[in-house]
């Protein structure tokens, strides 16, 4: 299989091509038509196997990309809604899209400026849930992604999870990425998702298993 299989809108297809995609990994084989048929889907793959593009690229391909905010990713930590949000830019530029970062630290004006224009915000839990609690921002997201489910579980973030979505569309689609399926993330799963599909993907079928990583000591 390789991405052209999925037939996707000429402008996504050619960022796909940019990027140097050819065939899909596994997570991304497996997730992505059950996205595309506008089904919920909780998937359990490891960090590394391309789950950014799982997810991205169909959303995008779906997305009417009318200046609206169309998709939302929450995240555990900054640095990942920084990637993630560099990822998803790189696939929807063409579509003229863009996507703001959403974390703490940083300026409140600013990052509201962003979600005005943007279509897909990337954000971490807590400062995303202050700015809805405060009326800052008012969207009605048809996508919606948890994305390394059970690291928000290891830092806390499940009741702020659970409020964020009380603010979202019944209407939306979700889709839930986890590394592991502790019991109070496949309860989640069940509060939050509707009939989702279930993939897995063993630590056999990744592909990261081939990485080197090296260090040089520089004096």
């Amino acid at each position: 299989m390789t991405f052209e299989d999925f037939n996707f809108k000429a402008p996504l297809a050619r960022a796909i091509k940019d990027a140097g995609f050819t065939e899909p990994s596994p997570v991304q084989q497996d997730a992505m038509p059950i996205v595309l048929e506008g089904k919920d889907i909780v998937a359990q793959a490891q960090t590394g196997t391309g789950k950014t593009a799982a997810f991205g690229l169909p959303i995008i391909n779906m997305m009417e990309h009318n200046g609206d905010v169309e998709m939302v990713v929450i995240v555990p930590t900054r640095e990942l809604a920084t990637q993630v949000s560099d990822e998803l830019f790189r696939f929807a530029r063409n579509f003229n899209t863009s996507t703001a970062t959403v974390y703490g630290g940083s300026s409140y004006s600013r990052q509201i400026k962003h979600i005005n224009s943007a279509g897909i915000i990337v954000a971490t839990p807590g400062r995303f849930l202050d700015l809805l609690n405060k009326g800052e921002i008012s969207i009605n997201p048809k996508y919606v992604v948890l994305d390394e489910a059970d690291e928000m579980l290891d830092m806390g973030f499940l009741d702020d999870i659970k409020e964020i979505f009380t603010y979202f569309p019944s209407t939306r689609q979700t889709l839930l990425f986890s590394a592991t399926m502790p019991k109070p993330i496949k309860m989640l799963a069940e509060t939050i998702l509707y009939r989702p599909e279930f993939v897995t993907i063993t630590k056999t079928n990744t592909t990261n298993e081939n990485i080197k990583q090296l260090y040089y000591v520089v004096e």
